[in-house]
């Protein structure tokens, strides 16, 4: 796919939702189909794209019907989501250690978005920071981010698979300051688990 016809598709998705795109992430019992977004252009053709640069299960025994969402607010990161003991959890987040902040008051929470399809956040200089899955019964579902500049060229797709298989959408939220996370519930086998990876999107 060409960058024109790049472009056009991934104004399509955010401005119409014609992908069921959001600047939240909502819930999910299943894991969406792959958006079919083709990136084509190079790293090098990105400024300032966002890295990984950790990973860590935050919880177990999730109910992936609950779905997970994640909310900026300051330097903290605030995420909701369920498991078989607390249909509501709530916890605020480090980005930069991904540690849990006991006693902390987590963001407020946000409406949810769209249930399918990418999820995508607002970065500075035009940028978005957008995250889906994708995959196949048969090879199992992963979750895919990619940094997309202001022109609508982005780097290839990092996969951020942990253990097992993505179920669901995942959430995505950055501060002001570039720390953010990537959060998605898996299946290991032995059961569901919240998977974060910390990104760090550099300010141009």
């Amino acid at each position: 796919m060409n960058r024109i016809a790049l472009t056009a598709l991934l104004a399509s998705c955010f401005s119409f939702g014609a992908l069921g795109c959001s600047s939240t992430a909502g819930t999910a019992s299943v894991a969406p189909h792959s958006p079919a977004l083709a990136f084509a252009a190079s790293a090098t053709d990105v400024a300032q794209s966002c890295t990984p640069d950790g990973t860590q299960v935050i919880a177990t025994h999730v109910v992936p019907a609950a779905g997970i969402r994640a909310v900026a607010a300051g330097d903290r990161i605030g995420l909701r989501f369920a498991t078989t003991t607390n249909p509501r959890v709530a916890l605020a987040l480090d980005p930069g250690t991904l540690q849990i902040l006991g006693g902390e008051t987590p963001p407020v929470e946000t409406a949810p978005g769209a249930s399918r399809g990418p999820v995508q956040v607002e970065l500075t200089g035009h940028r978005r920071l957008v995250a889906w899955t994708e995959g196949s019964v048969e090879m199992g579902w992963r979750t895919r981010v990619a940094t997309v500049g202001a022109d609508g060229s982005s780097d290839a797709p990092v996969d951020f698979g942990y253990e097992g298989s993505a179920v669901g959408q995942p959430a995505v939220a950055v501060t002001r300051a570039g720390n953010g996370v990537v959060a998605f519930i898996e299946s290991n086998g032995a059961g569901f688990q919240l998977v974060v990876t910390h990104v760090t999107c550099a300010i141009p």
